[in-house]
């Protein structure tokens, strides 16, 4: 699986390129640099290797289940990789369903987890940022776990929404961008693989590589869109 390349949030490598925002392409780097710049702007200091402010380091917990063990691996290598740049991390491994209810009741400090995906970036974004989906933490939320809350992104996506013109679309895919690329209520980490068998015996039209049109996992709600798509041989 790629590493993300860019800071917004697009699933690139594929339909999903042509919405991209010049500013953030190939934004996403290591740069020790960059963080002692923007740590010490901010008023903090290394101590003893880590950095500090008012006594306190950069402390928090990644979460994930230890079964799932892609995940589990990634959080410790990005532990180390925090904590050696001065960081306080802690990789904690838990069950499945202690993730999943961490996850949706806001029970957690940092995790990786999916996307969701759709025949558009917004299905997506959606997902992320609109608050009309989150709850209090303690309540299980359908959508925005983080409990991110912003006026612009709920006027992005109800602008993408409202309209069928790609121009508007598009421009309201660049400010859901710039959302997550300068407030990360989530972080970009890697482009996942999406598996799927097909035949093209009787229907050619299937999501390919070369026409990724859609994810070509069977997933509800979208398995009409790809039907849609679909010619029959004879």
């Amino acid at each position: 699986e790629a590493a993300a390349t860019s800071s917004g949030g697009l699933l690139l490598g594929g339909v999903d390129d042509k919405y991209l925002a010049p500013s953030l392409k190939n934004d996403l780097s290591h740069n020790s640099a960059n963080v002692a710049s923007i740590l010490t702007a901010d008023g903090y200091a290394k101590t003893n290797g880590k950095w500090m402010k008012n006594g306190a380091t950069i402390k928090f917990t990644l979460e994930d289940p230890t079964s799932y063990s892609d995940y589990y691996e990634n959080i410790n290598l990005i532990s180390q990789q925090l904590n050696a740049e001065g960081f306080d991390t802690n990789p904690t491994g838990t069950t499945p369903d202690t993730w999943v209810s961490d996850y949706n009741t806001g029970s957690f400090q940092a995790t990786i987890r999916w996307g969701n995906v759709g025949p558009t970036p917004y299905f997506q974004y959606d997902n992320w940022l609109d608050s009309n989906l989150t709850a209090p933490i303690g309540t299980a939320a359908t959508g925005d776990q983080t409990r991110f809350s912003d006026p612009d992104a709920q006027a992005a996506l109800a602008e993408f929404a409202g309209t069928d013109d790609a121009a508007t679309q598009s421009d309201a895919l660049n400010k859901l961008q710039q959302i997550v690329s300068q407030q990360a209520p989530v972080i970009p980490l890697l482009y996942g693989a999406a598996w799927d068998e097909y035949s093209t015996k009787n229907f050619t039209g299937w999501p390919t590589a070369a026409d990724p049109y859609e994810d070509p996992t069977p997933n509800s709600p979208f398995l009409e869109y790809t039907v849609l798509h679909l010619t029959p041989v004879s």
